[in-house]
């Protein structure tokens, strides 16, 4: 049976040992010392010679995987721009910092404007189009943007994908 107390106890007796004899040296030449103050150092000196002999565990080290660096790796939607600026603009909506209708319709007027290059891209429909000019007017309240819910979000994303990044 184990008794890993038992090293600790051997510690603070030969430290409480050791403040003894310099409380005896000290009284031989004439300097006394208060026993209480030399028994709390003995004591405290056996404890960090033993919390030194035992060391801390080390933690395993924590190795980083390799960085894939190639470029085929990074997802499609990764490497467009337009994508980060909008999944920066939906996760940064916190109290402080509130991600506003106009801000999110006005990402989805950039991500427009980029898929209007596209000759054979189809018109937006109607209630896009409309979002986006709204979007665009400078006086906010005059042109209050109407709150966007997941479903219509969701539509118009997958209404300006492109045709190779729309699922079937």
């Amino acid at each position: 049976m184990s008794r890993p107390w038992v090293p600790l106890l051997v510690r603070l007796a030969l430290g409480t040992a050791l403040a003894l004899v310099v409380w005896a040296v000290a009284a031989l030449v004439g300097l006394f010392l208060p026993v209480p103050v030399l028994l709390s150092l003995g004591l405290a000196g056996g404890a960090i010679a033993w919390i030194v002999d035992q060391g801390a565990d080390r933690a395993d080290r924590l190795h980083a995987p390799a960085l894939d660096l190639d470029v085929d790796y990074a997802l499609p939607h990764a490497q467009d721009g337009r994508v980060r600026r909008l999944e920066d603009l939906a996760y940064s909506a916190q109290p402080r910092r509130r991600m506003t209708a106009r801000g999110l319709a006005r990402v989805l007027g950039e991500i427009a404007d980029e898929r209007a290059h596209d000759p054979d891209a189809p018109p937006l429909s109607p209630e896009l189009t409309a979002l986006l000019e709204t979007a665009r007017q400078p006086d906010a309240e005059a042109h209050p943007v109407p709150a966007l819910d997941r479903a219509r979000l969701h539509r118009f994303l997958r209404e300006l994908a492109p045709r190779e990044e729309r699922t079937p």
